[in-house]
């Protein structure tokens, strides 16, 4: 039996499996765990994605539903500034014209009290002008004095002193004080 080849015999059952044949077993299923990790990863970005896009596209219907109700707004809004703006002008043409009463009824005033024998009015926009005789200098000084406190004033020119057959003749400008728009 000298040359007799050896014969083996493995009473376990199994067949021996050497580290080369457990290692690569092992890294093919790695390989099948990975393979699956990775489309799961990837269903999730894609289904992501979708619920993304979706509320994107909602977004984008309700910001057209917007600027139309926008847009349907516009002719209300335009109109809204119409009135606001003849309102305001109404506002300051009445303002205007209570200045120029109340200076006018403190004219009228020294003219009804006898202080003046002739006078010529001129109202424009913004200034007054008189033209008038007065008795003596002391009533213009009056009515200049009484138009000096009145907030509407904001200047006086005294022109053309002269005296003249019936007392003293006079021009008086008054300029008025200006309104600023607010809108």
């Amino acid at each position: 039996m000298a040359n007799s080849p050896h014969v083996k015999i493995n009473l376990i059952g199994k067949a021996r499996i050497s580290v080369a044949d457990n290692f690569l077993k092992w890294t093919v299923n790695i390989g099948r765990i990975v393979i699956v990790v990775t489309e799961l990863v990837a269903l999730t970005a894609l289904i992501y994605r979708f619920t993304i896009d979706r509320k994107i596209i909602d977004l984008h219907d309700q910001i057209k539903k917007s600027e139309l109700f926008v847009k349907a707004q516009s002719a209300k809004e335009k109109d809204f500034r119409s009135i606001q703006e003849r309102l305001l002008n109404i506002k300051d043409t009445e303002e205007d014209t209570q200045a120029k009463i109340e200076i006018m009824n403190q004219i009228l005033d020294s003219v009804a009290k006898g202080n003046f024998s002739s006078t010529n009015l001129t109202v424009s926009q913004r200034s007054i002008s008189i033209n008038g005789v007065a008795f003596s200098i002391f009533p213009i000084n009056n009515l200049l004095e009484a138009l000096k406190e009145n907030p509407n004033v904001v200047s006086l020119a005294l022109d053309d002193v002269s005296s003249a057959t019936s007392g003293v003749s006079f021009k008086l400008t008054i300029e008025l004080k200006q309104r600023l728009k607010e809108i």
